[in-house]
């Protein structure tokens, strides 16, 4: 059984096809707006003998439609789309309303949660830049979200002619020689700089915590963190993913709360308290 698992961001679709519990080489590519068919006919035109797909998107209705149109039209198979939940695989959501946490936030803390109990840091180099964190008894204790290298720059190009300058974007320096280059450079120290204090904290506050980077942008921001003990993985949200694919995979259900039943101390005294308000001392 060949299952298809394709993760929908802001930016690009990447995908991943899972054959007898392992995963293939992971590719991506660049999407539109506002429209993905295209993208789809030119990533999955060599794709055959697909038997489900499950998707994580966070790019809206509108894509979601467009992907399922796809799959229904080209292999008759509708996707299953999956969310964010209280409760699976071990990992408790720290969000009060659980599906508010972006699915692919949630897929990378169930991706980063299957090994030894410990706690977890998760920095997701997207568009945005999202952290998130687990204890060692895997409950999410909440995160944080930072504009990613492509918005602090285009934050920065929409005010100056900067980024319309034809520049190698590759490599960077302390100090820059031309606008485009000082954006480039300055932006990723100013984020590096930032997720170094973040890091910092988290290992004052959890111990033993790991520090895993993921997301498009993760091999250039890891570049400067200069820390040899933080682990880089790409493919978190499809190895998410791939946990969905299981057979036994079943959501767990939040427990209901019990009410407290009044103590029979408490049943006599509000038997026998008085049914109005007490008079005035005064009176």
């Amino acid at each position: 059984m060949t299952v298809l698992l394709i993760d929908i961001g802001n930016s690009c679709i990447k995908w991943a096809c899972l054959e007898a519990s392992n995963i293939t080489d992971s590719e991506r590519s660049y999407r539109s707006k506002t429209g993905i068919k295209a993208s789809l006919n030119k990533a999955f035109k060599h794709l055959n003998g697909i038997d489900s797909v499950l998707v994580s998107n966070v790019a809206g209705e509108k894509i979601a439609k467009q992907l399922a149109e796809w799959t229904e039209q080209q292999w008759q198979i509708t996707p299953r789309f999956i969310h964010s939940e209280h409760k699976r695989f071990g990992i408790v959501n720290g969000y009060r309303t659980p599906e508010q946490l972006g699915v692919d936030r949630w897929l990378n803390l169930v991706a980063v949660s299957q090994g030894r109990p410990q706690a977890r840091c998760i920095i997701d180099c997207g568009t945005a830049i999202t952290i998130d964190i687990i204890n060692a008894s895997g409950e999410h204790q909440g995160g944080l979200i930072l504009p990613g290298l492509k918005l602090m720059r285009e934050a920065l190009a929409a005010g100056t002619d900067a980024l319309t300058e034809v520049e190698d974007d590759t490599g960077y320096s302390l100090l820059a020689t031309n606008t485009f280059s000082a954006i480039q450079a300055g932006t990723l120290y100013s984020i590096s700089a930032t997720l170094q204090q973040i890091i910092s904290d988290m290992r004052q506050n959890f111990k033993d915590i790991s520090i895993t980077v993921t997301g498009g942008d993760g091999e250039t921001v890891i570049s400067v963190l200069g820390d040899s003990s933080i682990r880089y993985d790409a493919d978190l949200v499809l190895k998410g993913l791939s946990l969905y694919a299981k057979p036994d995979a079943k959501p767990e259900k939040a427990k209901p709360r019990r009410r407290r039943r009044p103590s029979k101390q408490s049943a006599k005294d509000s038997a026998q308290a008085p049914a109005g308000p007490l008079p005035d001392a005064a009176n």
